[in-house]
């Protein structure tokens, strides 16, 4: 039995940066920034103190998709069958990511996980990532829950490949995760697992 360890659920940012160099990418600044096309990459760009934030309504970040991506996300909820994502863009499988971490899911976490013939059993992979991850990704989520753009960066991603940019703008600083999805039987997914190996690998150091 898996005893879950969460963090009081208050609105705080991670000011460091986290960056594992593989590629460059170039931002809007004209600054070399690195993305793996294997890693989850979460980049932060400020020119202020992290900003306060606190809006009270119930959030989801579905909340842009149509009715009809709505059901079909209900749907492979009910019966955990990834088909029914299938349709679904890197930046809608993106949110669904944050969505499942909002919701502790990682049943379904590990569904949409970019598997490659690597994945470990669901057990491990869920104790795992909760060990290494499960914080970091809380954090991220409360942090960019008020996000004002998701979007492709087309010049950086590749038929199977994507790069997504999640930012949200306070005055004149810009918070910015660049996240990798990774296409894997006709469909994206996200590449949570390349990661966790190495925060692991760093924690056992």
């Amino acid at each position: 039995m898996l005893k879950l360890k969460f963090p009081i659920l208050s609105v705080f940012v991670v000011s460091s940066l986290i960056l594992i160099a593989c590629s460059d990418v170039t931002t809007k600044s004209g600054e070399s920034t690195a993305v793996s096309s294997h890693t989850i990459q979460h980049v932060e760009e400020s020119k202020s103190t992290t900003p306060v934030i606190d809006r009270n309504y119930d959030f989801t970040y579905l909340e842009e998709l149509t009715e009809e991506k709505r059901k079909l996300y209900e749907e492979f909820l009910n019966n955990g069958n990834i088909t029914s994502l299938k349709p679904f863009t890197p930046e809608e499988m993106v949110l669904i990511m944050m969505n499942l971490i909002f919701e502790n899911n990682f049943d379904k976490l590990y569904v949409i996980t970019y598997n490659n013939n690597e994945l470990p059993d669901k057990q491990t992979f869920i104790a795992e990532y909760i060990d290494y991850l499960l914080d970091e990704d809380i954090q991220n989520y409360l942090m960019y829950r008020y996000y004002d753009r998701i979007s492709l960066d087309k010049d950086s991603s590749t038929e199977s490949i994507a790069i997504v940019h999640l930012e949200i703008i306070f005055g004149s600083a810009h918070y910015r995760k660049i996240y990798p999805i990774l296409k894997e039987d006709g469909m994206w997914k996200v590449d949570l697992y390349n990661y966790m190996k190495e925060k692991k690998a760093k924690s056992e150091k």
